[in-house]
């Protein structure tokens, strides 16, 4: 006995998972125990991450293993980080890109110092967009090459050293990337603009993102040299067949949407397909200048429809919102306009004007959004009615309740300033309303007696349990979806079963008068059924393929495994080692 006792103990100890000690040596910034990359390839990769951490201190390593070891990536790049110490001890600035080519996993694991400045959106972004396409198209040695100059310039963008370096000016090109004559071309044009703050700089920056974080760096610059003042970073890099993007303060975020930003970098094909830097720039500057070009002279002349001078929208916000538009007003026989104007400060006297001057005293909907102020109103007068469905009633359209409908509607796109779907929402929401409105009062009017009669004598009405039951039904909800998410099948079916109930009891109208009684009993019910459905699922041997499948689909985990990781590598320089930094559990991950 003591010997099947002892036997056991040992069999359970070699069978747990160590994570020190059971993955290869740091012996360089890149182990590849298997010899997956190209030798030259490797070189490469070592040359251009010694280097950097020479320079900046940041430590990256790349690691790609046969197999994983432990469940998910996510443990096994924490493990490896952990065993391997990345980046100095007082400022854990490590960074681990974990590639699982025969698991068609990768990660990117980030230490508590870089946290800030490689997020785990950026960390995603790298994946999803460099990485995996280039590992789905067969071309590992890009992925870790474009994967590797996307992380190093990401880090760089947060330093002041590439800004101080290149954008020194307010119109900086350090290199001479763009024609001698296009800075004071650009200097002239910004000269009507003497309220804006611009900042125009070429960088050599390679990823679209590492730009953006270049640009956002700039400004957060410039605001705190000058809180209040108005400014535009335009910023461009000649690299990887050009890239631009411009970032603003908050005053400029209607005129110059993300989307409208997008627009003015990515239509200058014939520009990028010719080589003409100088012009791919000097275009997509003065297209931004464009947009914020209002003069406030645009005469409104009468008509329906989206009205858009300034041509702050794109086509297929303009061309959703008016299909909406065109279609209310055959189905209600009323006007509708959505304006998008510089106005004065007071909207109510700006939306009186240009209601009357489109509609006059016919039915009709005014929706001003005011671009310098940042506003939106509703107007609608006494005129602003809809006929019922059978013609024999009109309905007032209320101002205040049509107002809250399309707030409603775009209160997320407000907060992203994100022009193109504040207009498409906003002609949804007065599709909402109208058709509210006709329905409701249509069913009002026609109906209100025959259904006032007949509630009266066959409603049953259905008492509400305890505040304390009440607030257990939404604990519930919440333990089915974590229950789902986690594999747990105890809590997944305890949660399915006391829902269920519930829903049942107000369907069918069981224990009307006795609310409490039916949640204590339907407590005990769905404990009993949990415990049938677990003991089936686990005589049946489905308890853990289940959980598995489940964790795999909500988390994109990596499966088990066992296989040793063979002879590390030894590079250049025998001694390389991490310098005592910790794993952030910041990062993110993807499979393909």
């Amino acid at each position: 006995m003591k010997r099947l006792i002892l036997t056991l103990t040992l069999v359970s100890i070699f069978s747990c998972k160590v994570p020190f000690g059971s993955y290869p040596v740091l012996t360089g910034p890149v182990v590849d125990p298997s010899g997956y990359l190209p030798s030259e390839i490797k070189s490469k990769l070592e040359t251009i991450l010694l280097e950097e951490e020479k320079i900046t201190s940041n430590q990256v390593v790349v690691y790609i293993t046969e197999n994983l070891r432990e469940r998910t990536i996510e443990k096994e790049a924490v493990a490896v980080f952990e065993q391997w110490k990345l980046g100095q001890k007082e400022k854990d600035n490590g960074v681990l890109l974990l590639l699982a080519p025969n698991d068609r996993k990768v990660r990117i694991e980030v230490g508590y110092g870089l946290e800030s400045i490689l997020t785990d959106l950026i960390a995603k972004r790298i994946i999803d967009e460099i990485i995996i396409p280039n590992m789905k198209s067969g071309n590992p040695s890009m992925a870790m090459i474009s994967g590797v100059t996307a992380i190093l310039e990401q880090l760089r963008t947060q330093s002041p050293t590439l800004t101080n370096e290149f954008c020194q000016k307010p119109f900086s090109d350090s290199n001479s990337e763009l024609h001698s004559d296009t800075i004071p071309f650009l200097i002239k044009e910004t000269k009507q603009f003497r309220s804006i703050d611009f900042k125009f700089c070429v960088l050599p920056i390679e990823s679209q993102y590492a730009l953006e974080g270049s640009a956002n760096h700039l400004l957060l610059q410039r605001q705190e040299s000058s809180p209040n003042k108005s400014t535009i970073i335009f910023v461009t890099s000649p690299k990887n067949e050009y890239k631009g993007t411009i970032v603003t303060s908050p005053d400029f975020y209607w005129s110059l949407s993300q989307n409208k930003i997008r627009r003015i970098f990515h239509n200058r094909y014939q520009e990028s397909r010719t080589g003409d830097f100088t012009n791919y720039t000097y275009r997509a500057f003065l297209e931004m200048l464009d947009h914020i070009r209002h003069d406030n002279k645009i005469k409104i002349e009468k008509g329906t429809g989206i009205y858009d001078p300034y041509d702050t929208l794109e086509q297929f916000s303009y061309d959703r919102a008016g299909e909406t538009i065109r279609k209310l007003e055959t189905e209600y026989k009323i006007g509708i306009q959505i304006l998008f104007l510089d106005t004065k400060s007071d909207l109510t006297e700006e939306g009186k004007k240009y209601h009357l001057l489109a509609f006059g005293k016919t039915p009709g909907i005014t929706l001003l959004f005011s671009l310098n102020y940042k506003k939106f109103l509703v107007h609608t007068d006494q005129n602003s009615m809809i006929e019922s469905i059978n013609g024999s009633n009109r309905f007032l359209i209320e101002t205040p309740k049509l107002e809250q409908t399309i707030t409603n509607a775009i209160t997320s796109d407000l907060k992203i300033a994100d022009i193109d779907w504040i207009c498409i929402r906003s002609a949804e929401g007065i599709d909402t309303y109208l058709n509210t409105l006709r329905y409701q009062k249509d069913f009002n009017y026609e109906n209100s007696s025959q259904t006032t009669s007949s509630n009266s004598s066959t409603k049953i009405i259905i008492k509400e349990p305890h505040f304390v039951f009440q607030l257990f039904f939404m604990l519930m909800i919440f333990f089915l979806w974590i229950g789902l998410v986690s594999g747990e099948g105890i809590i997944f079916f305890y949660g399915l079963f006391y829902v269920i109930g519930v829903i049942f009891r107000t369907k069918m109208y069981v224990l009307p008068d006795s609310p409490n009684i039916f949640v204590m009993f339907l407590i005990l019910v769905s404990a009993i059924l949990t415990s049938i459905f677990i003991l089936i699922f686990r005589k049946l041997g489905w308890s853990i393929s289940v959980s598995s499948h489940t964790r795999n689909f909500f988390t994109s985990s990596g499966t088990s495994s066992s296989t040793g990781s063979g002879s590390s590598y030894r590079s250049s320089s025998s001694s390389y080692s991490g310098g005592g930094g910790r794993s952030g559990g910041g990062g993110a991950s993807g499979s393909w």
